[in-house]
């Protein structure tokens, strides 16, 4: 059956719409606005350090080392996406009643250098970095890790053994699931190509294979306790995405909290008392006990 002008013109359209727009998507992903936050712990009146330090693979990264008077032991905290470390500083203070609290920007994000992001697989780098940097610091002891989002889904790939207890809110379960959100204006099937062209662009531009980037397939492998949160109203990662994790997990290592009511980064609003006291339980029973 011979295609007629008007159909083959048809059809090119398409391919060159649908080539067009995933690249302007992988773009917008890879080089986001960066969303900024203007508090600082000046204006919390902490105590802080500014520091610098180097990922293995050349990127420099900012952060600031807020000292507790309780313990030496330190809990790492990351940011999600496209935020910066100012974002969680409010949110994680309440840690400093027993532990130092270190926060910085991943690459391309607030203070830290870098050309663009990658969603949490070159992010690992700057976890490892985060890791050294505190190590090489005589006053840490042990080491925790709390994310949100990217930070969370980050922590989960990467999980350093340095890492003795995590707590990861609202992290995403693999970058395939996560691309089916993205192009979700796109009904069922029809999707496939622009996650397949997203997939490719990974490959030439960045030497990433998405299909890889996948918290839920690591999570079997962190022997560090691990406290999963997540938002049952939650649009743009949903809960399911937790739930997949928990489902791949160690039982005896992993638990799985769904906070009814709160949408994506809203956890901590919904009840800030429990949010702290059960994070704070999570970790004082694994890093201080």
């Amino acid at each position: 059956m011979q295609l007629s002008p008007h159909a083959i013109r048809a059809i090119i359209i398409i391919i060159l719409f649908i080539i067009g727009f995933s690249i302007l998507q992988f773009f917008m992903l890879i080089h986001p606005f960066k969303f900024k936050t203007r508090i600082k712990p000046d204006d919390l009146n902490l105590p802080y350090e500014n520091v610098s330090f180097n990922t293995d693979d050349g990127i420099a990264l900012k952060g600031w080392f807020i000292p507790s008077s309780y313990s030496n032991s330190t809990i790492i905290v990351c940011h999600g996406y496209p935020a910066d470390k100012n974002n969680l500083l409010a949110t994680s203070a309440f840690l400093l009643s027993h532990y130092n609290i270190f926060l910085f920007d991943f690459r391309y994000f607030g203070e830290s250098k870098g050309w663009y992001t990658t969603g949490g697989y070159k992010e690992q780098k700057d976890i490892e970095a985060a890791v050294k940097y505190l190590k090489s610091r005589k006053e840490v002891d042990k080491i925790g890790a709390m994310g949100f989002s990217l930070g969370a889904s980050t922590i989960l790939l990467s999980h350093p053994k340095e890492i003795e207890a995590v707590v990861a809110d609202s992290a995403y379960s693999s970058m395939e699931l996560l691309l089916e959100r993205v192009y979700w204006i796109f009904p069922s099937f029809t999707k496939k190509p622009f996650i397949w062209i997203t997939r490719l662009l990974g490959r030439i531009i960045m030497g990433i294979d998405i299909e890889k980037i996948a918290p839920a397939d690591e999570i079997m492998k962190i022997k560090a306790p691990v406290l999963l949160i997540h938002g049952s109203k939650d649009r743009q990662i949903p809960a399911a995405h937790s739930r997949l994790i928990y489902g791949n997990s160690n039982k005896n290592n992993t638990e799985l909290w769904i906070i009814e009511g709160a949408g994506h980064g809203w956890n901590y609003a919904v009840n800030p008392a429990e949010y702290k006291r059960r994070v704070m339980e999570f970790f004082d029973k694994h890093l201080l006990g």
